[in-house]
C-alpha cells in the first residue's frame, strides 16, 4: 500500500507520538540550574511529550519556571523534607514510582554531580543501561557523546 520511505515515515511519526520523556530538574529551590534548560534542549529533539519533576522542599518557583519553558508538556512537582540535599537515596524511589504511572520512554538529567550519582542508580533499578555525558541527539535512539581513550 505504501512504498518503504512512506512506511517509515508513518511509523516514525507514529512511534514520536508515543514517545515521552521525563528530565529531573535540577534547581536549588528558588531557581533551575542552567543546565536543566540543557537537558530540556536535548528532550526536545527526541521528540514527543516533555514531562519535568521538580522535586525539594518549597520548590514552587522552580517549578514555575519551568511551566513556563517551550516544550514542557507537564510538570510534577513533589515537596517533601524528604528531598533536602537532592540526594539520590531519597529521588531514586520517586523516580522509578513517577517511571511506573507514566511509563516514560526516556529519563534524563543534567550531566552534573547530581545527574551522574542519580541516573546509574535509577537505571540499575529499572534494569537498563544509561547513557551518560551525552554531547547530541540525532533521534530518539542516537545519541553522539565524547569517548575517552
Amino acid at each position: 500500500m505504501f512504498s518503504p520511505c512512506t512506511r517509515n515515515l508513518l511509523l516514525s511519526s507514529q512511534l514520536r507520538r508515543l514517545q515521552s520523556t521525563l528530565i529531573i530538574a535540577e534547581h536549588n529551590n528558588e531557581a533551575l540550574t542552567p543546565v536543566t534548560q540543557n537537558t530540556l534542549s536535548a528532550a526536545k529533539k527526541i521528540g514527543g511529550e516533555v514531562s519535568v519533576l521538580v522535586a525539594g522542599t518549597k520548590c514552587g518557583p522552580a517549578a514555575e519556571a519551568i511551566s513556563k519553558a517551550s516544550g514542557v508538556s507537564k510538570v510534577l512537582v513533589a515537596e517533601s523534607d524528604a528531598f533536602k540535599g537532592f540526594t539520590p537515596e531519597s529521588l531514586t524511589p520517586l523516580i522509578l514510582a513517577t517511571q511506573k504511572q507514566f511509563n516514560f520512554t526516556h529519563i534524563l538529567a543534567p550531566a552534573t554531580a547530581f545527574g551522574k550519582a542519580l541516573l546509574p542508580r535509577v537505571a540499575a533499578k529499572l534494569d537498563v543501561s544509561p547513557i551518560t555525558d551525552i554531547i547530541g541527539v540525532k533521534d530518539a535512539n542516537t545519541f553522539i557523546r565524547t569517548i575517552y581513550a
